[in-house]
Protein backbone atom coordinates (compact mmCIF):
# COMPACT_ATOMS: atom_id res chain seq x y z
CA UNK A 1 0.00 0.00 0.00
CA UNK A 2 1.63 3.27 -0.99
CA UNK A 3 1.06 6.46 1.03
CA UNK A 4 0.49 9.60 -0.54
CA UNK A 5 2.45 12.31 0.94
CA UNK A 6 0.80 15.76 1.18
CA UNK A 7 2.07 18.72 -1.48
CA UNK A 8 2.76 21.92 0.14
CA UNK A 9 0.99 24.84 -1.53
CA UNK A 10 2.93 27.49 -2.38
CA UNK A 11 1.88 31.11 -3.01
CA UNK A 12 1.39 32.78 -5.98
CA UNK A 13 2.78 36.09 -4.68
CA UNK A 14 5.64 37.41 -2.32
CA UNK A 15 5.14 36.08 0.94
CA UNK A 16 2.89 38.19 2.91
CA UNK A 17 1.44 40.08 0.00
CA UNK A 18 -2.06 38.45 1.07
CA UNK A 19 -2.13 39.96 4.53
CA UNK A 20 -1.14 42.90 3.85
CA UNK A 21 -3.63 43.33 0.69
CA UNK A 22 -6.27 42.45 3.81
CA UNK A 23 -5.27 45.28 6.07
CA UNK A 24 -5.84 47.49 3.21
CA UNK A 25 -9.22 46.36 3.01
CA UNK A 26 -9.71 46.81 6.84
CA UNK A 27 -8.37 50.07 6.73
CA UNK A 28 -10.84 50.96 3.71
CA UNK A 29 -13.47 49.83 5.83
CA UNK A 30 -12.32 51.72 8.62
CA UNK A 31 -12.45 54.62 5.98
CA UNK A 32 -16.25 54.50 5.13
CA UNK A 33 -17.16 53.88 8.33
CA UNK A 34 -15.38 57.24 9.30
CA UNK A 35 -16.80 59.17 6.03
CA UNK A 36 -20.64 57.92 5.70
CA UNK A 37 -20.92 60.72 3.40
CA UNK A 38 -19.63 58.83 -0.20
CA UNK A 39 -21.39 58.84 -2.77
CA UNK A 40 -21.48 54.74 -2.36
CA UNK A 41 -22.68 54.59 0.66
CA UNK A 42 -25.88 57.19 0.43
CA UNK A 43 -26.47 55.73 -2.71
CA UNK A 44 -26.84 52.13 -0.63
CA UNK A 45 -28.81 53.80 1.98
CA UNK A 46 -31.65 54.88 -0.21
CA UNK A 47 -31.60 51.51 -1.62
CA UNK A 48 -31.09 49.12 1.03
CA UNK A 49 -30.34 51.30 4.80
CA UNK A 50 -29.71 48.15 6.48
CA UNK A 51 -26.61 46.88 4.17
CA UNK A 52 -25.10 50.65 3.95
CA UNK A 53 -24.93 50.75 8.02
CA UNK A 54 -23.69 47.22 8.15
CA UNK A 55 -21.57 47.71 4.62
CA UNK A 56 -17.83 49.03 6.25
CA UNK A 57 -18.23 47.22 9.45
CA UNK A 58 -18.33 44.14 7.37
CA UNK A 59 -15.55 45.32 4.99
CA UNK A 60 -13.50 45.92 8.12
CA UNK A 61 -13.97 42.55 9.87
CA UNK A 62 -13.22 40.49 6.56
CA UNK A 63 -10.21 42.46 6.12
CA UNK A 64 -8.68 42.33 9.38
CA UNK A 65 -9.73 38.25 9.39
CA UNK A 66 -7.96 37.84 5.84
CA UNK A 67 -5.13 39.31 7.67
CA UNK A 68 -4.80 37.57 10.70
CA UNK A 69 -4.86 34.31 8.64
CA UNK A 70 -2.18 35.15 6.41
CA UNK A 71 1.49 34.50 6.47
CA UNK A 72 3.22 37.59 7.97
CA UNK A 73 5.27 39.67 5.09
CA UNK A 74 9.17 38.98 5.46
CA UNK A 75 11.29 41.98 7.46
CA UNK A 76 14.01 43.39 4.40
CA UNK A 77 16.54 43.14 7.15
CA UNK A 78 16.12 39.77 8.41
CA UNK A 79 17.15 36.14 6.57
Amino acid sequence: MTQIQPSRVTPRGPKGLQAMIGAVVAIIGVLATAHPTSALLKALSEAVPQLAAALPMVITACGAIVAALSDPPELLGRK
